[in-house]
């Protein structure tokens, strides 16, 4: 009976020593991950906690003193860098986070709330210069959480899911400009690190942009985004966008134009896993209208696929880093280490697959269907480790380094469309092939010969 009793007791002290256990395995990795932050450029700025037996709440604040160190983070994990006035925006920028979880071991997810709750300096600086009553609103906006991260994270699996708050917001500048902004139903779900995921899926149901001035009326508006992105490093991921529709209507002094798009998806991946790195990018639209009191063209169908596909992964990763600092700033240095990069790349060889190139329909002030156009390329440049020579005593011989196959098929009113007018209308007709169902132009250039349609070009 003894024996019994003390495994009933030894069983109840453990059980009741498991949140203190708990509290301390969160506590851990959450001092782990707040010492991490630091050599981000973050500084601990408050810190709060509220414990009881079976869970505790922590809030902290968070300023951003080194943004230079917050962008040579991001830059891990993005090609992007950040202009100079972005590292400014966000010098000084406060962020505040509740952290809630329960104190058992096995209860892993921890709910945390991410807000901003104050601009930097210049920013703060600057709108208070320009709209001193819209700096009031801003920073009651933002006191307020009314920008708000809600995320439900497993600090084991570094699985999470969460929401943005809704924003309905709308205000009255000191010029008169009426700002509206309405983002609801904003969800993501995804693994990793918060702030780089190697998993990332998103969905926003709707998205309202109003600027409303005495001369200017602009109207944005997107319903139904949907993203999913994969990232196993910056050279090899796969992102897609699906987009239901989005609307941009300006009305400037009485003139009106709308524009319109249903059903868009896109499709970007990068693999450089294999032996040769490849690029692929696909992008469909169901619908598409431009309106206005001058034109009104309608367009439906339209497709875009391609691929870029054995490049050499060094020359490849050399470019890619190069052009994204042009991005940032263009020098004359730089044009040419991009220039050399190019070179370097095409003497290895590449490929590109234009597989399709298409639109359905296109329909100009509701009665002149001029029908649509279907476009296929393929172009290889072969390797050639004295391409760089052979551009320096002429580049037209490069020339017998390409292939290069192209099918343009146009419908007989587009074609009627884009050659009346033009000088050479005679020579095009004398080359294009009639069918049954347009007009066609197969391009081929091999051995440095160039035909179209079988007939040799001088």
């Amino acid at each position: 009976m003894k024996k019994i009793v003390i495994i009933l007791l030894l069983a109840f002290f453990v059980i009741a020593l498991l949140p203190i256990v708990g509290n301390n395995l969160v506590e851990n990795k959450l001092d782990d991950r707040l010492s991490t932050l630091s050599s981000y450029g973050f500084e601990l700025s408050k810190a709060q906690t509220n414990s009881s037996y079976l869970s505790t709440k922590k809030h902290y604040e968070f300023l951003l003193k080194d943004s230079q160190k917050f962008i040579a983070y991001l830059k891990k994990y993005s090609d992007k860098q950040a202009p100079e006035y972005v590292k400014a925006a966000l010098e000084g920028v406060l962020v505040g986070a509740d952290v809630e979880y329960s104190n058992i071991p096995f209860m892993k997810e921890i709910s945390i709330d991410i807000y901003p709750l104050r601009l930097s300096k210049k920013m703060v600086s600057y709108v208070k210069e320009e709209d001193l009553d819209f700096y009031s609103y801003l920073e009651k906006f933002l006191r307020s959480k009314g920008v708000l991260y809600h995320i439900n994270y497993n600090i084991v699996s570094e699985d999470f899911d969460g929401f943005l708050k809704d924003i309905k917001e709308s205000h009255t500048l000191k010029d008169g400009t009426k700002l509206t902004l309405n983002l609801l139903d904003a969800t993501y779900s995804g693994n990793g690190e918060l702030i780089a995921p190697n998993r990332l899926i998103s969905h926003v149901k709707k998205i309202n942009l109003e600027v409303d001035t005495q001369k200017t009326d602009i109207i944005f508006n997107l319903d139904g985004f949907s993203s999913s992105a994969n990232f196993m490093s910056q050279g090899t991921y796969v992102n897609a966008g699906d987009l239901k529709s989005a609307e941009i209507m300006i009305d400037r002094d009485g003139e009106d134009i709308l524009i319109k798009a249903n059903e868009i998806k896109v499709n970007l991946s990068s693999n450089t896993q294999g032996d040769k790195a490849e690029l692929n990018a696909r992008t469909s639209l169901d619908k598409l209208s431009i309106k206005s009191d001058k034109f009104d063209v309608d367009m439906k169908d339209f497709t875009y696929d391609i691929a870029l596909s054995e490049l050499e992964k060094d020359s490849f990763e050399k470019l890619r880093v190069l052009i994204s600092r042009m991005k940032i700033s263009s020098t004359s240095s730089l044009e040419e280490e991009m220039k050399s990069a190019i070179v370097e790349m095409l003497s290895y060889g590449l490929k590109l697959n234009i597989a399709q190139l298409a639109l359905e329909n296109i329909t100009l002030n509701k009665t002149q269907n001029l029908e649509g156009f279907d476009i296929e390329l393929t172009l290889i440049v072969k390797e050639d480790s004295d391409l760089a020579k052979k551009i320096d005593r002429s580049p037209l011989l490069v020339a017998e380094n390409i292939e290069m196959t192209t099918d343009i098929k146009l419908s007989n009113p587009l074609y009627e469309k884009l050659t009346k007018g033009l000088p050479a209308t005679n020579m095009l007709k004398s080359l294009a092939k009639q069918e049954s169902d347009g007009i066609r132009f197969k391009i081929v250039f091999l051995d440095g010969q160039f035909k179209v349609n079988g007939k040799a070009m001088q």
